[in-house]
């Protein structure tokens, strides 16, 4: 899990930094400096995001290899 994938999951879900940071239980700052790389993922911070990523939909793959491209 690195930011890229982060970010990647917050665009599938459709939220805000702020809803995005909600959900998973840190603040909004802390979302946007993963974002921006100049913050790292935690390991707690990192099972929160794959436990998330494990139950998206499996049109999250191609969603996430294009965003991959354009970023």
């Amino acid at each position: 899990m690195d930011a890229n994938k982060a970010k990647a999951i917050r665009y599938f879900l459709g939220e805000t930094q702020a809803a995005f940071a909600k959900r998973i239980g840190v603040t909004a700052s802390t979302i946007c400096m993963i974002e921006k790389k100049q913050r790292g993922i935690s390991d707690a911070l990192r099972a929160k995001l794959v436990r998330i990523e494990i139950e998206l939909p499996s049109d999250f793959t191609p969603f996430y290899m294009k965003f991959r491209e354009t970023t």
